[in-house]
C-alpha cells in the first residue's frame, strides 16, 4: 500500500510554473529560469503579432499619402480611396502577423544554430520561447510609439520616439544608424544576453559577444537603409 501510494505521487510531479510575459518587465531572470524548465510558445506568438499589428497600423493610420495619391493621380472619388485603403489595411494586417511569426522563427533558428556551435544542449523550443518573450518587451516599444504617433496626429511617422534620432533628427545613414539606438532595442539585447546565459547555459562572455553582434547587424542594416533612402527618395 505504501508503495503505491509513493509510484502516485511520484507520478504526479507538479509541472514547473509557466513564465510570464509580463514578468519580463520586472524579472527577466525568473522567466527565463521558466523558460528553460518549461518553455511556452503560442500565447505570446499570439500577444506579441497583435503588438506590432496594432502599433505598426497606429504609427501610419494618419498618414495620407495613400488616399491622396489615388485621389489626385487616379482621378477616383474619396470614398472609393477610403475602401481601398481600408483593404489595403486589412491586407497589410493579415501579411504583418505571418510576417512578425516568420521573423520570430527565424530568429529563434539562427540564434539556436549559434549557440549550438559554442557547444550549447539547448533546444530550439527553449529558444523559441525565449526569442518570444523577449519580442514581448521590444514590442511594447513598437505599441508605446505607434500610440504617441497617433495621439499627436503624426502624418509622416520615421523616427521612433524613443530612440535617439527623435531628438537628433538626422537623415541619411546617420539617421538609420541613430534610430537602432532606443530604449526598447537596447534593452532587448540586454535581456538576449541574459537569456542566452540563463536558457542556453552559455557563459557571460559568449552571451554578451552574441547580443552585442546581433545588435551590431541591426544597426548596420539600419544604416544601409538609410543611406539607400537617401540616394533614393521617394518622388
Amino acid at each position: 500500500m505504501e508503495q503505491q501510494t509513493n509510484h502516485a505521487v511520484e507520478g504526479n510531479t507538479p509541472e514547473p510554473p509557466k513564465p510570464s510575459l509580463f514578468g519580463m518587465i520586472m524579472n527577466p531572470g525568473e522567466q527565463f529560469e521558466r523558460i528553460r524548465q518549461n518553455p511556452k510558445v503560442l500565447v505570446g506568438f499570439l500577444l506579441v503579432t497583435l503588438m506590432v499589428l496594432v502599433g505598426t497600423f497606429l504609427s501610419f493610420v494618419n498618414a495620407p499619402e495613400l488616399t491622396g495619391d489615388l485621389t489626385s493621380e487616379l482621378g477616383v472619388t474619396e470614398e472609393e480611396a477610403a475602401m481601398f485603403g481600408t483593404i489595403m489595411g486589412v491586407v497589410s494586417i493579415v501579411v504583418g502577423g505571418i510576417g512578425s511569426i516568420i521573423v520570430l522563427i527565424i530568429m529563434a533558428a539562427i540564434t539556436l544554430a549559434i549557440t549550438k556551435m559554442v557547444g550549447s544542449a539547448v533546444k530550439f523550443k527553449q529558444i523559441l520561447s525565449m526569442t518570444i518573450y523577449i519580442a514581448f518587451v521590444t514590442s511594447i516599444g513598437t505599441l508605446l510609439n505607434g500610440l504617441i504617433a497617433f495621439l499627436v496626429k503624426e502624418e509622416n511617422y520615421i523616427n521612433p520616439y524613443t530612440s535617439l534620432n527623435s531628438i537628433v533628427g538626422a537623415e541619411g545613414g546617420l539617421g538609420g544608424l541613430l534610430m537602432t539606438l532606443e530604449v526598447f532595442t537596447i534593452w532587448g539585447t540586454v535581456l538576449t544576453a541574459i537569456g542566452l546565459q540563463r536558457v542556453a547555459g552559455l557563459s557571460k562572455a559568449a552571451a554578451w559577444t552574441i547580443a552585442i553582434v546581433f545588435f551590431v547587424i541591426g544597426a548596420v542594416l539600419a544604416t544601409a537603409g538609410g543611406v539607400l533612402e537617401g540616394m533614393f527618395p521617394a518622388a
